[in-house]
């Protein structure tokens, strides 16, 4: 990767380039420290990244910025600088910049860069795609030129009609034929001649275009079916009125929409065909059963009116009706009524059939995309939760850990100034002793805290060497049980699972004073079981009901087990020890898809 890097300072240089290679991004650096060299590099291109100071002696960032937004606008620009304040900074990224980064944190860099570099790879891929389609489109454009499309000009005072060679091709006949209505007729399919004789006929009366479908009867009894365009204009010095236009061979397209009726009538999306003004001309079976109508009451209901949610009714009948004065692709994302009386989002693509510049024909797509606006749904509320969790760590970290660790250390000094005789000293020892342990209890919740999963994606992995991080006397019975199929867990579930067996385990590892420990896991069809028991001194039926004042383990169970939507239960006495057992039910356990059931 090569990068280039305003700075004038070159140990700075050397600082972020080791910052980045000791998280595994070796590049090929380039410093410049003033503007000419800077635009001199730029120019020279071949840059996957730009890093720049924000202050220089002769340059500035900003000035950087918008120079290199003008030479290479394809190359991600960050800010590393020790002096841009949030403000600024902002303002830098509405002009353009990719992100800033203080050099008082360069922690931040490597995350930094990898979503720029990241970024500029997904801006190229669309700008590939983009360019890869304007091409298929000059073809597509290229090809209609050369489709079978014949023009005709036609004098209804004289009966003088002209055909192109093409437009004899598609009637199959000579072009020393005597061309005159009659014979024209002849050849267009005896269903479909009294419907073009009242058009013909309407059409010098009324002197306006014509635009219309028929089919052809061919000497052989084969069938072709063409689309007729006429639009009336006038003989040069004269008054008689011609209908120039064109005759287009729609044999295969009309073939193939049947063909493709027959197949999208069973397509489990909701496909509609609209005219030019957007109303209903046909939709395929899933659309019918969908909102329990007839192809009928479909084209003759307001849809939008109807069946799309309340709140989003205008802001899709404004952008719909913007797109339908257009003649390009769009799409529309809105709340659909099914008659299970349930509203469900949708995607609606609408791609326009254009011939001659004209549109023909919206072909619309409706694609059910309710789980993706529950999984969007759930990562934002999982970021806002994770967000908050942060911050309770950081909190922790600055006080309470804090505290702990001076007053730790105030104890250490107070032992270590008395005799190694003194009555006293056993005590302070055991006092630091427990401190220690509070500590180091303190570091894990924090850790905890901060990490957005359990250690181990294996449940039974991570909750059996909880073990480990315990003195146990040898003489302990641990045993683990796990029954039915492991399966895996969304990850908000797999969490707090993980969280309520740990307190059990913990407890039971360091309170109970238990011979033997058994932890329990079950799957199942109907629901997840985790089961912890001991037969230890068991819990006072006090602290069981009421919790002991200052200490949250019971209680912070019972909280994440509802959360969830599980059931925790405790029986515990002195005689028969301790068992705790949470259930949830399977369709919360197993369903990744699920929404976040903290809310």
């Amino acid at each position: 990767m090569r990068v280039l890097y305003l700075e004038d300072e070159p140990k700075d240089v050397e600082l972020v380039k080791a910052s980045l290679e000791e998280e595994g991004i070796f590049c090929d650096l380039t410093r410049a420290d003033t503007q000419a060299d800077f635009v001199a590099f730029l120019e020279q291109g071949g840059f996957d990244l730009i890093l720049a100071d924000y202050t220089l002696p002769s340059f500035d960032g900003i000035s950087a910025l918008k120079i290199a937004k003008e030479v290479r606008p394809e190359v991600p620009f960050i800010f590393v600088s020790g002096t841009l304040v949030e403000e600024i900074g902002i303002e830098a990224l509405k002009q353009g910049a990719t992100d800033y980064i203080s050099k008082t944190r360069l922690s931040r860099i490597v995350p930094s860069v990898r979503r720029a570099l990241r970024e500029a790879e997904e801006r190229s891929q669309r700008k590939r795609a983009e360019e890869a389609l304007l091409r298929n489109e000059a073809y597509l454009a290229e090809a209609q030129k050369l489709s079978h499309t014949g023009s005709f000009g036609w004098y209804p005072s004289s009966g003088e009609i002209y055909w192109s060679e093409e437009t004899y091709r598609i009637f199959g006949l000579e072009q020393d034929s005597q061309l005159t209505l009659e014979r024209i007729m002849e050849r267009i399919h005896p269903e479909d001649r009294a419907r073009v004789q009242e058009i013909l006929d309407e059409a010098p009366r009324e002197g306006k275009e014509f635009d219309y479908e028929h089919r052809l009867l061919m000497a052989d009894g084969s069938v072709k079916y063409v689309n007729v365009v006429g639009h009336p204009s006038t003989r040069g010095e004269s008054d008689d009125l011609e209908f120039l236009g064109a005759i287009t061979d729609i044999t295969d397209r009309k073939w193939a929409e049947k063909e493709l009726q027959q197949i999208v009538d069973f397509v489990p999306q909701y496909l509609v065909v609209l005219d030019p003004e957007g109303r209903t001309i046909h939709a395929n079976q899933f659309a019918w059963e969908y909102l329990g109508r007839t192809l009928d009451e479909l084209r003759s209901l307001d849809l939008i009116g109807k069946y799309i949610h309340p709140n989003d009714v205008e802001r899709m009948r404004t952008a719909r009706a913007r797109g339908l004065s257009g003649s390009a692709p769009f799409e529309l994302e809105a709340r659909f009524l099914g008659k299970d009386g349930v509203y469900r989002w949708f995607l609606f693509r609408y791609n326009p059939l254009v011939e001659q510049s004209r549109v023909k024909r919206w072909y619309a797509s409706g694609t059910e995309i309710e789980s993706r606006k529950q999984e969007e749904e759930r990562v934002r509320k999982e970021n806002i939760r994770l967000e908050e969790r942060t911050r309770i760590a950081q909190e922790l970290h600055d006080t309470l850990l804090q505290s702990f660790l001076s007053a730790s250390l105030q104890v250490n000094v107070a032992s270590d100034d008395l005799p190694a005789d003194s009555p006293v000293k056993p005590r302070l020892d055991r006092i630091l002793e427990l401190m220690n342990q509070g500590t180091d209890e303190a570091r894990r919740a924090i850790q905890d805290l901060r990490t957005q999963d359990s250690r181990s994606s294996d449940l039974v992995v991570a909750l059996s060497g909880i073990r480990q991080e315990f003195a146990v006397p040898p003489g302990v019975d641990f045993r683990v049980a796990v029954t039915g199929q492991q399966q895996t867990l969304p990850p908000f579930i797999h969490q707090e699972v993980y969280r309520i067996g740990r307190e059990a385990l913990v407890n039971a590892f360091r309170h109970s004073g238990a011979k033997r420990i058994d932890f329990e896991i079950e799957y199942t069809d109907r629901d997840l079981r985790l089961t912890v028991r001991d037969n230890g001194c068991g819990i006072d039926p006090q602290v069981l009901r009421d919790g002991r004042e200052g200490h949250w383990g019971l209680a912070g169970m019972r909280e994440r087990a509802t959360r969830i939507g599980g059931l925790l239960k405790i029986s515990s006495n002195a005689t028969a020890g301790t068992e705790i057992q949470m259930c949830v039910p399977g369709k919360v356990a197993f369903q990744i898809s699920s929404t976040d059931y903290s809310s």
